[in-house]
């Protein structure tokens, strides 16, 4: 019996030649790429005040909107659990939302986890 040879530097390449043509995919056509060119914010507002870390599975297993937002360095699955149908005006929803998001990113930045993260590329 042949075993099957599998050319990993080959299948990478082509693969990195398809991300870098790619574009950002998201779940909702109201987000824009765009939308990221001003992740760095400090508001008052911090998304992760509430968050019960004994809590989390039973939060994933909600039903939640969930969205992914790919670019060529990142893919992130968000599940959001703001409910922002208070907001009856669409544009200032999504403001809320991007800002939402900026100061979760702030506050990641902040903790142990993402010094952790970094600490995996040594």
């Amino acid at each position: 019996m042949e075993k099957e040879h599998i050319d990993f530097r080959k299948e990478f390449e082509e693969f990195k030649k398809e991300l870098e043509n790619s574009k950002p995919i998201f779940d909702d056509d109201s987000i824009e790429f765009n939308d990221f060119d001003n992740l760095l914010s400090n508001d008052d507002f911090n998304p992760l005040d509430e968050l019960d870390e004994s809590n989390d599975q039973s939060i994933l297993s909600m039903d939640y909107p969930k969205i992914s937002l790919e670019t060529e360095d990142i893919l992130m699955n968000l599940t959001i659990k703001k409910d922002y149908s208070a907001i009856d005006d669409l544009e200032k929803r999504k403001e809320q939302f991007i800002k939402d998001l900026k100061e979760f990113i702030d506050e990641f930045e902040s903790t142990e986890e993402s010094s952790h993260l970094m600490k995996y590329y040594d």
